[in-house]
């Protein structure tokens, strides 16, 4: 005689198991578990979020960057109060200590450009090492600068866009105009149109 398992179609408690008895333990679990009469669950059941789950977890507040269940821990970074203080005191040390970074004066990109042509000139090559660009850069940027009235400065910005504008309605597109303008100057183009314009 041999001793065969036959695997079932349908768990112990399933109503299509053959052996099904709706009073059965099984059979009232299966219920429990995949019946809802309310319709679609949110979480299944025994779900520590399931609303009829003992002792579930829907009644904590999960606010960005907090533990409900360490709220003694600091926002976002999770530190003890003990850690926290201690990060606060090195960073007043480090504070203390900083120094701003002076601010930079802005440059006119064509007294570069003209510093730049002269240092190549200088080493007799045409391309720059980045401590050589960096050099140069330096020492415009050390230079004292000229006061500059708002007039002086709208004057300037104008005849930039005059000499944009001029570049534009000769066929150029913007960047290649920008980079005319960096290279030769404004001063330099609006001359050299007005040049062409009576010759022509």
């Amino acid at each position: 005689m041999t001793n065969h398992q036959l695997e079932r179609d349908f768990p112990h408690g399933h109503p299509a198991a053959s052996d099904y008895d709706p009073a059965s333990p099984e059979a009232i679990e299966w219920v429990r578990k995949n019946v809802s009469p309310l319709g679609e669950r949110d979480f299944p059941v025994d779900h520590p979020k399931a609303l009829d789950t003992a002792g579930n977890v829907n009644h904590l507040t999960w606010r960005a960057g907090t533990d409900p269940h360490n709220p003694h821990r600091e926002e976002f970074t999770g530190r003890t109060p003990e850690q926290a203080a201690g990060v606060a005191a090195m960073s007043a040390i480090a504070s203390a200590a900083a120094a701003e970074s002076p601010v930079t004066i802005p440059l006119d990109a064509a007294e570069i450009n003209a510093a730049l042509d002269a240092k190549r000139v200088e080493l007799k090559r045409d391309i720059l090492t980045a401590e050589e660009y960096a050099a140069v850069v330096r020492d415009v940027h050390s230079r004292p600068r000229d006061p500059v009235s708002a007039e002086d400065v709208r004057a300037h910005i104008d005849k930039q866009h005059r000499a944009l504008q001029a570049l534009l309605t000769r066929g150029y597109n913007r960047n290649t105009a920008m980079d005319i303008i960096g290279r030769e100057g404004a001063d330099s183009v609006l001359g050299d149109l007005a040049r062409r314009q009576s010759e022509e």
